[in-house]
């Protein structure tokens, strides 16, 4: 996807992390900009305990399946099982746009800079993911330090970056500070566009983890459960 494209020109994103067929139809429905075929997969739909256990083939999977029923642009996680090297992570991201992933995700701070650069140079469109990361453990930074990460990796290629579970300073900051539009997830409060998975969004599970916590007092789960009340 070229970095002009209109998606990256829109005044907000809205993006949804889809499983199925069906969640790339509501994707459509409730106007979503894109889809993210996420490593959130891993623990939602196959029961992994992290988002680190699922592989490239299993996402390939789940890619060609809701590539069938969208026309969404699509923005597809690079797996942790891919990061080993920056020669294993190349190949696989061509897997993914082979498969019909329109943007690569990558979760990083400057330890991705090479590998962003590298897939720019083959055409590939680049979303990066700072903050809080599933698939590292790092030390959360001051709203300084991330506009400063954020600011190397947009130099470095990335057409996009989603801000994870950062504090509205640092929201506020880094989207000043880049030219590229800035994604939400669980805070979007002074960015161009908001992130989450399918079963948040329906209020369906609850917590900020990324795990299967159902919410019992969700619309969606009373509605389920007086279906199987009624005789």
């Amino acid at each position: 996807m070229d970095a002009n494209h209109k998606l990256f020109k829109k005044k907000y994103l809205k993006i949804l992390s889809c499983y199925d067929a069906t969640s790339a139809s509501i994707a459509k429905l409730v106007g979503c900009d894109a889809v993210l075929i996420g490593d959130s997969i891993g623990v939602l739909v196959l029961g992994h305990a992290n988002t680190s256990e699922i592989d490239i083939n299993t996402l390939l999977e789940f890619l060609k399946i809701i590539k069938k029923q969208t026309r969404l642009p699509i923005i597809a996680d690079l797996p942790a099982k891919s990061m080993i090297s920056t020669k294993k992570a190349v190949q696989d991201a061509k897997k993914l746009i082979h498969q019909g992933a329109d943007i690569i995700k990558i979760e990083g701070h400057e330890e991705v800079i090479e590998l962003i650069r590298e897939l720019k140079s083959l055409g590939i469109a680049v979303c990066s993911h700072i903050g809080q990361m599933p698939q590292k453990k790092i030390t959360k930074q001051k709203p300084l330090e991330y506009t400063k990460i954020a600011k190397s990796l947009e130099e470095a290629g990335a057409d996009m970056i989603v801000l994870s579970k950062m504090t509205s300073l640092s929201n506020k900051k880094i989207s000043e500070c880049v030219n590229i539009p800035t994604i939400g997830y669980q805070n979007s409060k002074f960015c161009r566009g908001k992130v989450d998975v399918l079963y948040a969004a329906m209020n369906l599970i609850k917590g900020e983890e990324i795990k299967i916590n159902i919410n019992q007092q969700s619309q969606v789960f009373k509605t389920i459960k007086k279906f199987f009340q009624n005789k």
